[in-house]
């Protein structure tokens, strides 16, 4: 026997309409049906003699989802097992392309495309938020035959209303009987891929007509209890790195320009981040196709989701082009709040534009540039020592550099002149224990730029950050007071892209396909 279709039902209605479609179903196999019966009237097994295949009616009382499936699982003669809802109904070909898809090596659990009458699906894998609440993604969101559903993909978990397993598999777990309503299908697919270290598989051509809960609406079960959800979740815990990495494993194909510029890095920053992205490569089974930006798109994919980036609008420039392929891809993500209100005005679905700002590497951030000028002395005069002093200081030195005209001090050389160096450094630092002027002094002031100095020469009579001469201890409590100063300002304006990335950049694309591809939204 190959497979042994389990069903339950008390509705003999219901369950004619799955029988028929079981019976009409184009495959190869050699099939049994066992059916717990819960109705209120007494069925004969004569009255299904005219199916092809055998049916056998148990009477399993009081009806509880795991345990019913559970016994007729122990009295399967199938090398597989297909537990079904009696609310389900089989396209033609649906058997045959689910037992072909379980073939695959590390393939355990089938799951397939279910429908309500509606055409919107019901089921195209069950997947987890952060919380371990389950869902359905695009649950009466998409019609069935949407090319996001008719896709194969591992997915965390499927459905109990169609559920193909090994049947010597499925008696080393079974169903979780201590479930009072939903959710032992949720716990066996969970707990099997820990036990096995197989997959569950959703097979997006294999379809067939779901009206959910219509056996909950006649046993007035329609809502999950607490203690089911809390189950669910103690064993989503249980695996969750495994689920995780099944969210992460999309695919993505980036088209966009050469190495080198902007839009190879935006295109870079995401392949970085992400797990599975090529660029400028072909990659045919893609789940997202991106281009970067809207410019290079050509044609839509005959599979996968189809993104653009629109960077901004120029009417003079790809006014056509841009409208085009605003209004034929399946997303649009724009680079500001500008360009996002263009896509509207131009009549994009507020739902289908996504807003992500590149910001700045984080590498960008304030630092404290001291300036020193003039040269060293054999004598020591120039102080030095000091410099050295701080310079060996790690802590104090950290988000401070210092940079000089020339090489004698060991320090970054800046070759600019003079002014220019004045006006591009936060502070001239002066380290002397003796100085007639100093000129540099008198220079950095006219550039507009203070002076760390002690009093000396005719320092004391012009504006300064004052340190004692020749004191290290005095000289590092100054600088620490000034570092703190300048960084109180400094944060106060680069504060506003603390948000603003490549990790956030990469992070909300990330979050952006997962959402496209599996409803996934943890906001």
């Amino acid at each position: 026997m190959d497979l042994s279709i389990i069903t339950i039902s008390r509705d003999l209605e219901v369950l004619t309409k799955l029988l028929n479609s079981i019976d009409n179903s184009n495959h190869n196999l050699k099939i049994e049906v066992l059916c717990s019966w819960n109705g209120n009237e007494k069925l004969e097994e004569g009255e299904f003699s005219d199916y092809t295949f055998p049916f056998k009616i148990n009477y399993i009382t009081p009806y509880n989802f795991a345990k019913n499936n559970n016994e007729l699982a122990e009295k399967a003669k199938g090398k597989l097992l297909l537990f079904v809802n009696d609310d389900v109904i089989l396209d033609k070909d649906c058997i045959q392309i689910a037992w072909n898809a379980y073939q695959e090596s590390k393939v355990g659990i089938i799951g397939i495309n279910l429908r309500y009458p509606n055409k919107k699906i019901q089921h195209a894998g069950v997947y987890f938020r952060v919380d371990g609440q389950s869902y359905h993604r695009f649950k009466h969101k998409l019609d069935y035959d949407d090319k996001r559903l008719t896709s194969n993909r591992v997915v965390p978990a499927v459905t109990g209303a169609f559920i193909m397993i090994d049947r010597k598999e499925f008696l080393q777990l079974k169903f979780d009987e201590r479930f009072v309503v939903a959710g032992e299908d949720l716990v066996l697919c969970l707990q099997y891929q820990k036990l096995f270290n197989k997959d569950v598989f959703y097979v997006g051509k294999a379809t067939a007509v779901h009206a959910e809960n219509i056996t909950r609406k006649k046993t007035n079960q329609r809502l999950t209890p607490k203690e089911d959800v809390e189950k669910i979740k103690l064993a989503y815990n249980d695996c969750k790195e495994k689920i995780n990495s099944i969210m992460d494993n999309y695919a993505v194909r980036i088209v966009t320009e050469d190495v080198g510029w902007i839009l190879y890095r935006m295109a870079s920053e995401i392949k970085f981040k992400l797990k599975n992205v090529v660029i400028n490569e072909d990659l045919p089974n893609a789940d997202i196709h991106y281009y970067i930006n809207y410019g290079y798109y050509n044609k839509k994919s005959s599979n996968g989701t189809v993104v653009a980036n629109f960077t901004h609008y120029d009417p003079e420039l790809h006014n056509n082009k841009f409208i085009q392929v605003a209004k034929e891809v399946e997303h649009c993500i724009s680079i500001s709040e500008e360009t996002t209100k263009v896509l509207k005005d131009f009549g994009i679905d507020e739902d289908d534009i996504s807003t992500v700002i590149t910001g700045a590497d984080r590498s960008f951030k304030p630092k404290l540039t001291l300036g020193i000028v003039g040269r060293t002395y054999p004598g020591g005069r120039k102080g030095e020592h000091l410099i050295q002093e701080i310079l060996d200081d790690k802590t104090l030195m950290q988000n401070m550099q210092i940079v000089s005209l020339n090489d004698s001090w060991g320090v970054p050389v800046w070759n600019l002149e003079p002014d220019d160096f004045y006006r591009s450094i936060d502070f001239l630092l002066i380290p002397s224990l003796i100085e007639g002027g100093p000129v540099p002094f008198m220079e950095a002031l006219a550039c507009g730029t203070l002076s760390i100095a002690p009093p000396i020469g005719v320092i004391p009579n012009f504006p300064h950050i004052e340190y004692e001469i020749g004191n290290i201890t005095s000289l590092k409590n100054t600088l620490l007071n000034v570092k703190n100063n300048f960084f109180d300002r400094k944060h106060k304006i680069s504060e506003h892209m603390k948000d603003y990335n490549w990790d956030t950049w990469a992070y909300n694309h990330d979050k952006i396909f997962k959402n496209l591809l599996f409803d996934w939204d943890d906001d």
